[in-house]
């Protein structure tokens, strides 16, 4: 479930850890001092002044791949190995920022799932950046300040973007969706994690808040299957429920806004929010309902 990580450490002594990491001259910080890197399997540690920073993806140092089953064990594991490796106990490290995820195999395309993703708290998933060297649209994000929530077609990412040798592609299982969700580290104060260490990231506790956190985002997403029985709603609320789902509806709010007013603008959101988690009752259309009970079947082997 844990993937990309920023890890801080402070008070290192460079002697302490340089051939240990074997860390080399980088580039040249603004104050004319030196950025000291190395790479070791997929993570970057960085040295400058006196901080040891830690980028990169944890199950991919684990597994060299992120589309496989990552467990809190496992997590665990590359931790505790990260402790060894830098001669730094866990307490001292600082978690910056944090990104969750987890994989699930569909009966379909990914892609005609990925079109059914509407919104999260009335922002709208949009396209994401297509993977350089492709131009094809293989994922949508919604993305606020501090936080960001994706879903994506994790086979064709893992194909194109790990260059992966032909032999090797079937090794990939077909049609897995990703749904992910990357957290600052003020978001992780908001959520309630007020100190996230390496050495509390140990902690079953956390990693179960983890996976809570995933759950509770993951069912206030609005999902705009087209397979959905409106019987017994009003047509009103039908057309507004659609009008609010089309593409020309975020266009509608900033014309509210620019010629009535924000207090207008704010009114219709809450109108809309309260309309759309009304009609989130309806019966799904048959890909709604696969995404939320492979996602249910994904989250409890993690």
């Amino acid at each position: 479930m844990i993937d990309r990580i920023t890890i801080y450490i402070d008070n290192v002594k460079f002697e302490d850890v340089e051939k240990r990491l074997g860390l080399t001259p980088s580039k040249v910080a603004e104050d004319e001092s030196f950025i000291y890197s190395s790479l070791i399997s997929n993570l970057r540690f960085t040295y400058k002044g006196n901080r040891l920073t830690i980028t990169g993806s944890l199950h991919k140092y684990a597994k060299g791949n992120n589309y496989s089953l990552f467990t809190y064990e496992e997590a665990k594991a590359v931790l505790l190995k990260l402790s060894d490796i830098t001669n730094i106990p866990l307490e001292y490290f600082i978690v910056t920022s944090i990104e969750l995820g987890v994989n699930f195999q569909m009966d379909k395309d990914v892609s005609r799932y990925l079109n059914t993703i509407h919104s999260y708290k009335s922002n709208r998933f949009i396209p994401m950046t297509p993977l350089k060297g492709t131009s094809q649209l293989r994922g949508c994000r919604c993305s606020f300040s501090e936080y960001s929530i994706k879903f994506y077609d994790k086979t064709f990412e893992a194909i194109k973007s790990s260059r992966i040798p032909i032999a090797e592609r079937d090794k990939v299982p077909v049609n897995l969706l990703r749904y992910e969700i990357k957290l600052s580290r003020k978001q992780l104060k908001n959520k309630g994690f007020t100190n996230v260490t390496g050495s509390n990231l140990l902690s079953p506790l956390h990693y179960i808040r983890f996976k809570r956190l995933m759950k509770k985002i993951f069912d206030k997403i609005v999902f705009d299957d087209i397979e959905v029985d409106y019987t017994g709603y009003l047509e009103n609320d039908i057309k507004r429920y659609i009008f609010a789902k089309s593409d020309r509806y975020d266009y509608y709010l900033q014309c509210l806004k620019n010629y009535f007013g924000v207090a207008e603008y704010r009114k219709e959101k809450r109108r809309t929010n309260e309309l759309l988690k009304r009609m989130d009752s309806l019966p799904k259309g048959e890909l709604t309902a696969e995404i939320k009970s492979k996602f249910e079947i994904a989250m409890s082997k993690i």
